[in-house]
């Protein structure tokens, strides 16, 4: 899940609600471990991640906004499997990734895990959601659009009526 929300805010640190902790991984964690000092653990070969509890968001939050990186805040809800941006911020520098911010390699937990967790559900869940969104007020604007029409076809044939009561 989270490569596919680092897909999307590319250049941007991703940080998600993991449990009581929110994490961020691969460059974005070797990142916020060289900036702001956060433990690095290795969680499978070349994936990196870092956390801190949910109720340092503030704390941490505050110090990138210092250090002027962009990056974006999810909130999981894994009761709803709703994923939500609780907060954006786009600052002057971006975390694009370079050789020196690479997630180190290591031997550790070397199985792949390819069924869907409720993480990717939520993210499905949040991009339907979202298409919905979208489909309804594509909706909405073609009936304001075919309401408008109607109305000017109707003032068209008043205007008509108009001018041949009044014999022009």
């Amino acid at each position: 899940m989270m490569e596919i929300l680092k897909e999307e805010h590319k250049g941007r640190i991703v940080l998600c609600n993991n449990g009581s902790f929110y994490i961020a991984v691969g460059n974005d964690a070797v990142l916020l471990n060289k900036v702001l000092g956060l433990k690095l653990s290795c969680m499978g070969i070349g994936i990196c991640k870092v956390g801190f509890p949910i109720d340092s968001l503030e704390k941490y939050t505050e110090l990138l906004i210092k250090t002027g990186y962009s990056f974006v805040v999810y909130d999981f809800n894994s009761e709803k499997e709703d994923l939500v941006i609780i907060i954006s911020c786009l600052g002057k520098r971006s975390n694009e990734e370079t050789e020196k911010n690479k997630c180190y390699s290591c031997d550790k937990n070397k199985r792949k895990n390819k069924k869907i967790d409720k993480y990717t559900r939520a993210l499905v869940k949040m991009y339907e959601e979202e298409e919905k969104e979208i489909r309804e007020e594509r909706k909405r604007k073609k009936e304001e659009k075919e309401k408008k029409e109607l109305e000017n076809e109707e003032e068209e044939l008043k205007n008509k009526i108009l001018k041949l009561k009044n014999g022009e």
